[in-house]
């Protein structure tokens, strides 16, 4: 059975089509919100300018072990600069973390 050129093209085109909603979900933040480093889902971290699921995955990582205690915190999670703090700072809050879960 032969394909044709044509459909495979197409076939490579909605793959990629596919895959740019992912990035296309991502909001920004609106003006005075906040993300809570102690509370925030990873998928919320995501929301924060430079942060992909990598570094989300991480921050939840390193917090599990131990919370945030002030924004500056979190450039203890590899791959958080100084540069990058600078940027996102007035988008960051530290909460008490939630309670610890019983097993």
């Amino acid at each position: 059975m032969r394909t044709h050129p044509g459909v495979l093209a197409l076939l490579g085109l909605l793959a990629l089509a596919s895959a740019a909603p992912a990035r296309a979900e991502k909001k920004p933040l609106p003006a005075g919100e906040r993300i809570d480093l102690n509370r925030a889902s990873a998928a919320e971290l995501m929301r924060l300018p430079g942060v992909g699921k990598k570094r989300a995955l991480a921050i939840v990582a390193h917090r599990e072990k131990r919370p945030f205690r002030r924004p500056e915190d979190v450039l203890q999670v590899k791959g958080m600069s100084p540069a990058w703090l600078a940027r996102v700072k007035g988008s960051l809050a530290v909460g008490d973390p939630p309670p610890a879960r019983q097993r």
